[in-house]
């Protein structure tokens, strides 16, 4: 098993590289940029492999990964809305190359476009030289603050009355009954005397009751700093985003303070035309829960860190057939010493074939196989295999779709015992105006359970819609569900079902090209089989950002 601290000497000396090869390509010949990006640039970094929902490491709303030329952003030098393409150009479905024919693009004809395959079960993320995020200066730094509130901190179930005091009588000394005792008389006779009883004397014990947690809420300052890097040339895409903050709560019992972070890499680099590689890398630590993570928990564990990563190498056969094989490694390490014996590595092997069955429509077929192993409960490693079969499909220049169906297989490595799962993978984009886009992504299948006798099955499905008003006005709809399904064998078979929601809309207005404010409320509540564990939460923050 590889634990996060060798990622994280892995991570860094890829930084060190990477950035060393993004700077000869520089002394190359950069793209140039061909105009300034949008008055937000593009969609907020997100961590690999982490979603298009609402949440974000952070709890806010995210615009996701994907395209990244907003909705009403026209593409710098063609005069064109985003979802369009130059006259002459494919409008198919894309291979790994981002060539809907297969083939790659002349680069005289037009500046060249990336494909970064997504994480399994998330979308690709595409990148046009000299728009949206690539139009940005090459090194940005960024800081941002912002006050909200808080309603419910600790996440208190909404059923927390508790068990009140009990009144309990306690016999002190214990009564007698009335008797009869015969004797002799002052006159010698026999006489029957009546004895009175005693009663018996008791106590009153008071017993508290359990208090119901205390809903309590608190308001809150975020402040966060940043820095990106951004890169293209004709054969390398590079970038890379660092971002650490907290949150300090003004009336939060306890630990006062969260501490947050991220990180983000990607990078593609064409080595033939034929043969591309990519690697896309990402680390979050955060205390509040992100249900666009896969495998962590939706519920308050403490802080963590989650690490996210894999790499691709595609090899077009022809210009109808590619191949993609793959090796991801995500992994995600608690805090806090009573949620350590959930740490865990897991590690996924992948070969992809695709076919370009037409312009609009290209089929694929994928194995997989991952092996999971915790870092103290070796009952609970097991591994898995996938086999899927789907395609992606490019209906008009606005609506794009993909779709992986299959089945899995997972067999723990100490009991032997193997259960079997519907697996389903898919994704949506749909430009439904010239200023509003949709995204969606849906997964279902096995996760990790919490112990070896128990089989968690859950459903997660992301959608995030994106419009802009104005050029200096956009807003954004995120909503993230989670239905959790564990069912547990032993003496009786128990099922236990939690249904999890996080909603967020947020604003923001470009006052200039430094200043942007921003508002955002997030509302996410919990349901399911156990009513105690029900609850709700209400979060809502203003503030500002700072582009330097």
């Amino acid at each position: 098993m590889i634990f996060p601290r060798h990622w994280c000497a892995f991570l860094a000396a890829g930084c060190f590289s990477f950035g060393s090869a993004a700077a000869q390509e520089g002394a190359e010949g950069t793209v140039p940029r061909t105009g300034a990006s949008s008055a937000f640039g593009a969609p907020a970094p997100s961590i690999p492999g982490t979603g298009t929902g609402g949440s974000s490491a952070f709890g806010t709303g995210t615009t996701g990964t994907g395209a990244t030329t907003l909705p009403g952003e026209k593409r710098p030098g063609t005069g064109q809305p985003p979802g369009t393409r130059e006259p002459g150009t494919a409008t198919g479905a894309a291979s790994a190359f981002g060539d809907g024919q297969g083939e790659e693009k002349p680069a005289a004809a037009t500046e060249p476009t990336f494909t970064i395959p997504g994480a399994y079960g998330r979308q690709a993320q595409q990148f046009t030289a000299g728009s949206g995020r690539l139009a940005r200066p090459k090194f940005r730094y960024t800081g941002s603050i912002s006050f909200g509130y808080d309603d419910n901190v600790l996440q208190t179930p909404d059923d927390s009355t508790g068990i009140p005091d009990q009144v309990v009588e306690v016999l002190d000394q214990p009564g007698t009954p009335s008797r009869l005792e015969t004797g002799i008389g002052p006159n010698g006779e026999v006489q029957t005397v009546v004895v009175a009883g005693r009663a018996p004397t008791t106590r009153r014990i008071v017993i508290p009751g359990v208090r119901g947690q205390e809903r309590i809420g608190s308001f809150l300052t975020r402040g966060n700093v940043g820095f990106d890097v951004q890169f293209a040339s004709r054969k390398t895409l590079f970038t890379f985003d660092l971002r650490t903050g907290a949150d300090v709560y003004w009336d939060r019992p306890g630990k006062d303070t969260d501490y947050t972070g991220s990180l983000a890499l990607l990078y593609l680099r064409r080595l033939t035309p034929r043969l591309q590689f990519t690697a896309n890398v990402g680390a979050s630590y955060q205390t509040q829960p992100d249900l666009s993570q896969v495998n962590t928990s939706t519920r308050q564990a403490g802080s963590f860190l989650n690490l996210t990563s894999k790499v691709d190498v595609s090899y077009r056969v022809n210009p109808r057939i590619t191949t993609v094989a793959s090796l991801s490694y995500n992994a995600v390490s608690y805090q806090e010493t009573a949620q350590e014996a959930n740490d865990f590595g897991e590690t996924t092997f992948g070969v992809e074939a695709r076919y370009l069955f037409s312009p609009r429509l290209t089929l694929l077929g994928e194995l997989r196989y991952s092996s999971v192993a915790y870092s103290t409960t070796s009952a609970r490693d097991s591994s898995t295999v996938l086999l899927l079969a789907g395609g992606e499909m490019t209906l008009s220049r606005r609506f794009s779709a993909t779709l992986r169906i299959g089945a899995a297989l997972r067999t723990f490595d100490e009991g032997g015992e193997g259960s079997t799962s519907p697996y389903v993978e898919s994704t949506l984009n749909y430009q439904l105006a010239k200023a509003t886009f949709i995204r969606f992504n849906g997964r279902f299948g096995f996760e990790n359970p919490p112990d070896a006798s128990s089989e968690l099955i859950v459903l997660r499905a992301g959608l995030n819609l994106v419009q802009s008003f104005s050029p200096r006005f956009r807003g954004s709809l995120g909503v993230n569900g989670v239905r959790q399904t564990t069912t547990t064998t032993g003496a009786t078979e128990t099922e236990f079902v939690e249904d999890t929601v996080d909603s967020t809309i947020g604003f923001e207005y470009n006052l200039n090209r430094h200043w942007t404010l921003n508002a955002n409320y997030t509302y996410i509540t919990a349901f399911g089989t156990v009513a105690a564990r029900d609850y709700h939460r209400n979060r809502l923050f203003v503030g500002a950002e700072y582009d330097f």
